[in-house]
């Protein structure tokens, strides 16, 4: 058996908090410590796999970042719901001119009408689908089979369409 490189569990977390405390965004800030043990189960995983696999500091630093960029793309592929108040956020502003922010408040506000015009079912396939989550992760979400999504989504997205066009929208 090749010669296992022994690290100390408080110095490998000792060198993954640093890392991920530098190389951590700001809006992610709170969620360091969870990022932290993520990192920390891929290294033990990893040296499960390879008996005699080497842990240095830089590659300690590489998973540190592996397992931010995955958060950050976690994050905004499902950003989180409001289940209290479900709708379509206010984006954020990249300073539109007068017209088109009255624009797109405008056709925000039909959306958010017309998504609660929506029965309860189809409202949340509807809702789930403009989040960009897949119809598996919406089907693991509901509790429903990925036919029912399917079908909600699709009798809901058509209903939002109709309603849209009432209110002078062209789909």
């Amino acid at each position: 058996m090749a010669d296992v490189d022994p690290i100390s569990a408080d110095k490998l977390r000792e060198t993954l908090v640093r890392a991920v405390r530098r190389l951590c965004p700001q809006w992610l800030a709170e969620q360091r410590e969870d990022l932290v043990q993520k990192a920390c189960v891929r290294i033990i995983r990893k040296y499960e796999e390879k008996e005699s696999a080497r842990v240095g500091a830089s590659y300690l630093w590489k998973v540190a970042h592996s397992v931010i960029m995955d958060e950050i793309r976690h994050s905004r592929r499902h950003p989180e719901v409001d289940l209290e108040n479900p709708g379509i956020a206010e984006p954020i502003s990249r300073a539109p001119s007068p017209e088109g922010s009255r624009s797109a408040s405008e056709m925000r506000e039909a959306i958010n009408a017309g998504l609660r015009q929506l029965k309860e079912p189809r409202r949340w396939a509807v809702l789930l689908y403009l989040y960009g989550f897949s119809l598996q992760d919406s089907a693991r979400m509901l509790g429903w089979n990925a036919k029912r999504v399917d079908n909600q989504r699709y009798q809901g997205l058509a209903e939002l369409r109709d309603s849209l066009k009432q209110r002078g929208y062209r789909a």
